[in-house]
């Protein structure tokens, strides 16, 4: 009883500290994969390669970098499709990013049914963080959704949409061997409709017309979209001299009982 009371006396304590939960972010990939995406207008390592390609590259690198977000895939061409819903396998996500063709999902452009598409399942997810990220490099002329009404129903769900038009202005060589010939390859997205999807919606508006640029497109939407650092750890301070008192208490209630029964002497 007498150490307990002296060990309590010191007023030992536990220090501790609580950190808030992070809360993972929800994104939606949208991407174009209409017949304009095998045009070999970028490079890899000085060598040309489709617009497709690059983005593969570019987009897989993104995802293997956002390991605590849920990530879906939708693509679009003449029609969207959801390659997978909104999941933290991001191995999974990033084998089917390497797996995409040009024109799997048909030759034009449906701009509003991709994002119409992705807007349904990733209103489906519970949280607060989320955004809807789409690529393209055409006009949409397809599909039965309107771009930017998809964009105002966005608005409402409290969805961010960053858009990304890619394309470039160089001249690329094409033909059959001994028979090459340039053309200029112009970037044919609409600037206007992409610009105001993403005012709309509280996103941001890109153009990538190379490799590097489109690297530095997706740096800039990770840096926008990071989590939310987390609250400052909380310090919580256990004072333990209430846990030696209540010791010490208990010792000398025992010392009490024992005395007057087991351990009572009785005078000769």
């Amino acid at each position: 009883a007498i150490s307990s009371l002296a060990i309590g006396a010191a007023r030992p304590q536990y220090e501790g500290l609580i950190r808030s939960p992070k809360e993972s972010r929800n994104l939606m990939l949208t991407l174009d994969l209409s017949g304009s995406m095998q045009t070999a207008d970028f490079e890899i390592n000085s060598r040309p390669t489709s617009r497709l390609e690059a983005v593969k590259s570019v987009v897989a690198e993104f995802i293997e970098s956002r390991k605590e977000d849920r990530i879906g895939l939708v693509v679009f061409g003449t029609s969207a499709f959801l390659q997978s819903p909104l999941t933290m396998d991001h191995e999974v996500i990033v084998s089917m990013v390497k797996r995409l063709q040009v024109g799997m999902a048909g030759e034009d452009t449906a701009i509003g049914d991709g994002l119409g598409l992705s807007l349904k399942r990733i209103q489906e997810i519970p949280g607060s963080s989320k955004a809807i990220i789409l690529l393209t490099d055409g006009v949409n002329h397809a599909g039965k959704v309107n771009p930017l009404k998809a964009a105002k129903i966005a608005k409402d769900l409290g969805v961010k949409i960053h858009t990304i038009g890619i394309g470039s202005n160089q001249i690329i060589n094409q033909g059959i061997p001994g028979m090459l010939f340039s053309t200029q390859q112009q970037a044919e997205f609409d600037e206007d409709t992409l610009k105001k999807i993403a005012e709309i919606t509280g996103g941001f508006y890109f153009n990538a017309s190379s490799i590097e640029g489109l690297k530095e497109v997706y740096q800039e939407i990770d840096r926008l979209e990071k989590t939310e650092a987390e609250d400052p750890a909380q310090r919580i301070v256990d004072e333990l001299f209430p846990k030696a008192a209540s010791l010490a208490l208990l010792c000398y209630l025992a010392l009490i009982l024992l005395g007057r029964s087991v351990f009572l002497k009785v005078p000769a």
